[in-house]
């Protein structure tokens, strides 16, 4: 006897949609069934009208740099996420640089997270010597920045091949933020001169900055075979110059945010520092080309970059001295859906590859991904017939603030089911059990 069986739905598999039921026995996918033909389980979930997407892998989170694993993957889950690869800084907590720094990091996630987690190391420029203790102890990559990025420090080319070098050995993936410092600090300067704020937002790190930022990167890849993830890109200009190393055989990875999808600049605009991010989110144009690049499979997974400020902390200084980011872990699948899919023909193969399996592929996380018997039972239930609008007191956030760009959105399709390891942990309305989450690792 099967321990569940989802019943009724249209699954989405590594193929294609069909109509299926899927069964889960100890945890993990055990059956595919045609509707009708089900054997017999301990609980019974009727999704009929509903899609089943594999749980979604959010592959760039930062739950921990305003919060905690508590109320981050309550989010998570509240938007069909079953796995968070976090990010290794905090604003609140020491930066994952060592092992203990590591396992202090994963004893919080399983006491206190019900979806599970994967973690980034952090590695400083020309300080790789503890790069080895932290892949030894499973992280999925290292995280690297070549603009500023304050007490975290920045890399230029001689430290990047300083760390290709050392993890070479190992082939771990090197994470990086691409942006040239040279010309965003420059290009700042100037607008803020000019008395110029968030309406120049994208001015103040142009697109010019990321090409030039992952040429260099690719270039000092290549020559050390390097295996590298291009984070949260924002136009598709980018994906140009990454076309051009693929073919050179390079094994360079791409990473975009909903918010280059869903937002633009003239949310920017409205929203101030609440809405600001880095890279910045760009016009319109550059967002429907990167859609394009979306649909024709340029993009490896989606990273929701998620961070809670406060309103308190968004309105310290001006636009300038503001910190960067803001929230949207729990609106992936349905923000990907509502405007991918129904607005834009996205497949729901594809979809899916981009929220799950391509993230589970670039990490290395061999049980998840993906609908396939043996896999783990992680799955994201989404209704496509409900409309709704978008408010964050209605949220898990730390900071609820109504001042966030979605605030006040309107979307088709939500999150109604999420399973994790084969436990529903959300139910469309509220968090159901304190199920533990699991570290997972590479391999």
């Amino acid at each position: 006897m099967f321990d569940l069986i989802l019943k009724n739905g249209l699954v989405v598999t590594p193929d294609c949609p069909q109509p299926l039921s899927v069964a889960v026995k100890d945890g993990k996918i055990a059956g595919l069934f045609a509707w009708g033909q089900e054997a017999a389980a301990k609980e019974t979930y009727d999704i009929a009208g509903k899609i089943l997407f594999p749980g979604v892998i959010d592959s760039h989170a930062h739950v921990t740099y305003c919060g905690d694993f508590f109320s981050g993957s309550r989010t998570a889950a509240s938007g069909g996420v079953t796995t968070l690869v976090e990010m290794p800084q905090s604003g609140h907590l020491p930066s994952v640089f060592d092992r203990e720094i590591l396992e202090e990091r994963i004893r919080s996630l399983e006491d206190t997270s019900i979806v599970d987690c994967a973690l980034y190391g952090g590695v400083k420029s020309h300080r790789t010597q503890c790069a080895e203790e932290l892949i030894q102890k499973g992280i999925a990559a290292l995280k690297v920045f070549m603009s500023d990025a304050g007490e975290y420090g920045s890399f230029d080319d001689g430290s990047l091949l300083e760390l290709f070098r050392a993890v070479k050995p190992y082939h771990t993936l090197v994470a990086v933020h691409a942006e040239s410092q040279d010309l965003c600090a420059a290009a700042t300067r100037e607008l803020m001169e000019a008395g110029k704020g968030a309406e120049s937002n994208s001015q103040s790190r142009p697109v010019i900055s990321e090409v030039l930022a992952v040429t260099r990167l690719c270039i000092l890849a290549l020559h050390e075979q390097a295996r590298i993830s291009v984070c949260h890109i924002s136009s598709s200009e980018v994906l140009d110059v990454i076309r051009q190393f693929r073919q050179q055989n390079l094994e360079v990875y791409t990473e975009t945010c909903p918010h280059y999808l869903l937002l633009t600049s003239d949310d920017v605009t409205r929203c101030k520092a609440w809405a600001k991010c880095a890279p910045p989110i760009r016009d319109q144009k550059q967002a429907d080309a990167l859609w394009n690049r979306v649909i024709q499979g340029e993009i490896d997974m989606i990273g929701s970059d998620h961070a809670t400020y406060s309103d308190e902390q968004k309105s310290w200084g001006d636009f300038w001295s503001a910190p960067g980011g803001f929230p949207g872990l729990d609106l992936i699948l349905s923000g990907l859906y509502s405007e991918g899919v129904l607005q834009r023909g996205l497949p729901l193969t594809r979809l899916a590859q981009i929220t799950a399996s391509g993230p589970a592929k670039v990490f290395g996380l061999d049980s998840k991904g993906s609908i396939r018997i043996g896999k783990d039972a992680d799955f994201a239930v989404l209704d496509p017939d409900i409309t709704w609008t978008f408010h964050a007191a209605d949220t898990c956030y730390d900071a609820r603030s109504s001042r966030y760009p979605y605030e006040g959105k309107t979307f088709r399709g939500k999150v109604t089911g999420t399973f994790v390891r084969g436990r529903q942990v959300y139910d469309g309305k509220k968090i159901l059990l304190n199920q533990k989450g699991r570290y997972v690792t590479p391999g």
